[in-house]
């Protein structure tokens, strides 16, 4: 997936933030906690496994978190399902190269 589609969806998801402050919440909250499952995730099996294959366990660990988020998002009056699926694997690249760098404080 192109980084134009990805941006569509960071824009919409935006949007979204703005027009409709409790879908935003929701959205934001469920976001923060994929994240946070991915950051949990990776840590623990970083320490057992190498990093690519810590971040690739990550991404299976919280595929559920990821689920919740992108569901909250599809349900906007702004995106759709199939903005969301065509915009997931370039998200899931995203969020895979974040945990090989990881320091804390980029966002996904």
């Amino acid at each position: 997936m192109t980084k134009r589609r990805l941006a569509v969806l960071m824009l919409g998801g935006l949007l979204i933030m703005s027009a409709h402050p409790a879908l935003a919440g929701q959205a934001a909250d469920l976001h923060q906690a994929w994240q946070g499952c991915l950051r949990r995730s990776f840590t623990l099996q970083a320490a057992l496994s190498s990093r690519d294959l810590a971040a690739d366990s990550a991404l299976r660990a919280c595929r559920d978190a990821e689920t919740a988020y992108l569901s909250a998002l599809s349900v906007s009056p702004l995106l759709d399902g199939d903005d969301v699926s065509r915009v997931r694997p370039a998200l899931i690249l995203r969020a895979r190269g974040w945990l090989l760098r990881r320091n804390g404080a980029r966002v996904l």
